[in-house]
């Protein structure tokens, strides 16, 4: 047998999903498994499993799209859980021996954790379907991706600001202008501090919300915002760094 295939339980344990996800997975073409016979046990290869969890932007985006289960270590259902998970980012951050890591590894934090809490404060009592976030990082790509399943940005918006017609519209509004009213509309106001931390240091972002996504330069005030490719009800973000 090829070394790189492995059996499904050993699959499903570095997945962190269970066996029976992974088999339907496997019949919906998520992810390719070989048998010996057409009755036989699922094998897998180890090198596609480890490609496809470092592929957080995919991930997320299945998530967000259908609402498909993830590996249960990406997936926080409540805001202490992403609060614990964002404090261990910052351990493991502090412990890269990289000076521009070092420099500004305090800010990816700060910036990862007012995007998470403006997903749960945004949502709360409100989820559409699945309540909480997607929230995982690679410190090899210096990438951290959050996302979530909830109302976006421009139906949060609108309690507040009625007038407001579309996403482009309401992406504007939340990085740039200080929104007023009733908890939790003001909350989003923490998505100013995100633009001013991005703008002025070594970060980069890219923010979708509906069908409308925004994109931060490093070093640079231009806020781009630009119609998707697809459109997802909630929010997703990556920040570079």
């Amino acid at each position: 047998m090829d070394q790189d295939l492995i059996p499904i339980g050993e699959a499903a344990e570095m997945l962190d999903i269970s066996i029976d996800t992974l088999r339907r997975w496997s019949d919906s073409g998520r992810i390719s498994s070989v048998r010996r016979t057409a009755t036989g046990n699922r094998y897998y290869s180890k090198k596609v499993i480890e490609l496809y969890l470092n592929d957080l932007l995919k991930l997320a985006t299945d998530w967000i799209s259908s609402g498909v289960e993830i590996p249960a270590h990406f997936y926080c259902a409540t805001s202490a859980v992403f609060q614990s998970r964002l404090s261990k980012m910052q351990d493991a951050l502090g412990r890269v021996s990289d000076p521009e890591i070092e420099k500004n590894f305090s800010l990816v934090v700060a910036v990862a954790g007012e995007i998470g809490n403006n997903s749960f404060d945004h949502n709360l009592g409100n989820w559409p379907d699945i309540p909480g976030i997607f929230f995982s990082y690679d410190l090899n790509k210096r990438q951290v991706v959050l996302a979530d399943r909830g109302q976006g940005i421009l139906e949060t918006l609108k309690r507040a600001r009625p007038a407001l017609i579309d996403d482009k519209e309401a992406l504007k509004v939340a990085f740039t202008e200080i929104v007023t009213g009733r908890t939790p509309e003001e909350r989003g106001n923490g998505l100013k501090f995100v633009k001013q931390v991005v703008t002025q240091s070594l970060l980069g972002l890219s923010f979708q919300s509906g069908s409308a996504e925004l994109e931060l330069k490093r070093d640079s005030t231009d806020l781009r915002i630009k119609d998707a490719p697809k459109y997802y009800r909630g929010c997703i973000a990556s920040i570079t760094f």
